[in-house]
């Protein structure tokens, strides 16, 4: 795909939307989604939640046990759904950002418009792209509906967002209206939750996680109201009805975290009888009973194009599960970068039985959840827990003050996740072959996640897109690949700290991504538990102060604070002059930095908490209501 140019691929899409079949012959497709919903969740999975209406749709189709998000959290998981590609190839994974795709790439219901569908999304977007992306829509609002097309013979694509699951549903009041706008027989009663291994078994988790179970009862009814709608319409017998959660459940450990309980999600599909010939899954099984087959959700686009009688463009990344040209997946890959302010940087790779994580930050702690989280009291009562000595050995997870580069999950024997098999020599075959697996799949896709996201967006503004960075065509293939092992070997390096490790040479290199870093590797080498005494590491990173680049001047100066350095002041006029950049994406950094050093940046405060920030800047004026607060200032 690299050496394919975007005027090339372009031409190419144009001639993939040519139908191979009248309109008559296509089925209608409605999408039914749910957000922040666990597979393990509904009824229909063995799961605790009252869901008959869900439940029913899976019994008359084909339920997926093995389906994942691309990321853990609703704009990246959404990229990759509208693009059947992975936010990491386009730059889309930071949350709320707007990562400007390369012309060619559009939303795939575009493909399906032009082919004759008349395409509505009721109504959520968020897809982390710049505003000239074009998904492709007849109609996205509120009032989008299949019953708006001009010409009742028309096919149509139809979805709906559903919300009530998201975690904002378990903010304030809102559990307790939501439990008595149900019957008796849906609510959840606490006292007969069961509690997973990886929380503490107490009333405030047992009511949470009750509360959890309502919102999905509710679901289940929203669910129910689509249905029925389609039924009086007709249409049942003619219409595909795909329902799918976004990502894992809103509360830790789910959403935002790189686990089961985080990516796997629910997907059923019902098909009529009259398309079962033509929705095969790969090998040629009916759409009928269940399946283990691995699924992305980036695959939803190309599989709908299939069931359409259409070709999928060659760029898109994602592939038929269902269909005339559905084949089967060995691995699926999740994604987590930053996630509110603070930065992230995590990579999964799941097979049919492991979960391999690596954690190419590991100096983040067990607990770094945003402050929206705190919305959700099973967040403050894991840290209540945590404070008093009480969290059971399967929350280590939460309460470990940094991450191990990798970890190791048999997912089907352990779902919940609670042992880690990364130092078991009886696995050590399944930890090489994965982490090979991952290291390939960065190469080949070219994973954007190795450039500190200043540096992303301004590269991707003048390449024209965040892609077209490490894809710059067949003559400069050679450059660019060079280019991208040469971080990615500096970046994995950090985690492992080998001894042999050029940090030096890479501190000099005119790469600014390559020094990037090699701070981090000086930084992390010296502060890691069980570290040797590493003199040098302070005077290396003083020198890295003088940096031509500020994404290096500023992780110099928080590592330098971190760990105490001698002479803070040329580190807190690095993140001083950062602070007040022109450049929005090094101000956050900057801002993030002075937030994590705490006290060893108080001088700081002051100035930042009288920042003015543009109503775009959503996480960084996150940031400075946080430093506001330890001000007390309003």
């Amino acid at each position: 795909m690299r050496l394919l140019t975007s005027a090339l691929l372009a031409i190419v899409a144009a001639a993939a939307c040519s139908p191979s079949a009248t309109a008559a012959d296509r089925p209608n497709m409605l999408w039914i989604s749910a957000e922040d919903l666990s597979a393990s969740t509904c009824g229909c999975y063995g799961g605790p939640a009252r869901t008959p209406r869900i439940d029913a749709l899976a019994a008359a189709g084909l339920r997926f046990d093995a389906t994942f998000s691309a990321a853990p959290v609703c704009a990246p998981s959404r990229s990759a759904i509208i693009t059947a590609m992975m936010p990491t190839t386009l730059g889309s994974l930071p949350m709320r950002c707007r990562a400007t795709p390369p012309p060619f790439i559009v939303g795939f219901p575009k493909l399906l418009r032009e082919a004759g569908y008349y395409c509505t999304n009721n109504s959520k977007t968020d897809y982390n792209l710049a505003p000239r992306f074009d998904a492709g829509w007849d109609d996205s609002s509120r009032k989008a509906h299949w019953r708006n097309r001009p010409d009742p013979s028309r096919p149509f694509f139809a979805v709906f967002n559903l919300g009530v699951t998201h975690e904002s549903g378990l903010f304030g009041d809102t559990p307790r209206k939501v439990r008595q706008s149900l019957p008796d027989s849906l609510r959840a009663d606490p006292a007969r939750v069961v509690v997973p291994g990886f929380y503490p078994d107490t009333p405030v988790i047992r009511e949470a996680l009750a509360q959890r179970l309502d919102l999905t009862a509710a679901l289940d009814r929203d669910v129910a109201r689509i249905l029925d709608e389609l039924a009086a319409d007709g249409l049942a017998d003619s219409t595909i009805v795909v329902f799918w959660g976004d990502h894992g459940e809103g509360i830790p450990h789910g959403k935002r975290f790189l686990t089961e309980h985080g990516l796997r999600v629910p997907l059923l599909v019902a098909v009529p009888e009259q398309f079962r010939a033509r929705a095969r899954l790969p090998g040629g099984g009916p759409p009928l009973g269940t399946t283990a087959n691995l699924v992305s959700l980036m695959d939803l686009g190309p599989t709908m194009l299939d069931l359409a009688g259409l070709e999928a463009p060659p760029w898109m990344e994602g592939r038929s599960f269902l269909g005339p040209h559905a084949a089967a997946r060995e691995h699926v890959i999740g994604v987590a970068d930053r996630m509110d302010a603070a930065p992230g940087f995590g990579r999964s790779v799941r097979d049919g039985r492991f979960r391999y994580l690596r954690n190419f930050l590991p100096w983040l702690e067990g607990d770094d959840l945003p402050d929206y989280a705190s919305g959700v009291a099973i967040t403050g009562e894991l840290r209540r827990v945590r404070a008093a000595g009480g969290l059971p050995p399967g929350a280590d997870w939460f309460a470990r003050p940094n991450r191990p580069a990798e970890e190791l999950h048999d997912a089907v024997a352990d779902p919940e996740e609670l042992r880690d098999l990364a130092g078991d020599a009886a696995h050590a075959g399944d930890l090489a072959r994965l982490r090979e697996t991952l290291r390939g799949w960065m190469r080949t896709t070219r994973d954007t996640g190795i450039l500190p996201e200043p540096l992303l967006r301004r590269e991707g503004g003048r390449a024209g897109s965040e892609w077209a960075i490490f894809h710059p065509g067949e003559s400069g293939e050679a450059a660019a690949t060079a280019r991208y092992d040469a971080i990615l070997a500096a970046a994995w390096d950090v985690a492992d700290q080998p001894a042999a490790a050029p940090w030096g040479e890479r501190l000099a290199s005119n790469d600014p991504a390559v020094r990037f870093w090699a701070v981090h590797g000086i930084g992390w080498g010296a502060a890691r538990p069980g570290a040797a005494a590493a003199p040098d590491a302070a005077a290396s990173l003083q020198s890295a102060l003088s940096d031509s680049d500020p994404v290096v001047r500023t992780a110099a100066a928080w590592w330098l604070l971190k760990l105490g350095a001698a002479g803070r002041r040329p580190a807190l006029d690095a993140l001083a002059r950062a602070m007040n950049s022109n450049d929005r994406d090094v101000r956050q950094q900057a801002l993030v930095a002075i937030d994590q050093a705490g006290d060893s940046a108080r001088s700081l405060w002051p100035e930042a908490a009288a920042l003015e920030l543009s109503k775009d800047e959503e996480y960084s004026a996150r940031t400075v209501m946080r430093i506001r607060k330890r001000l007390g200032r309003p």
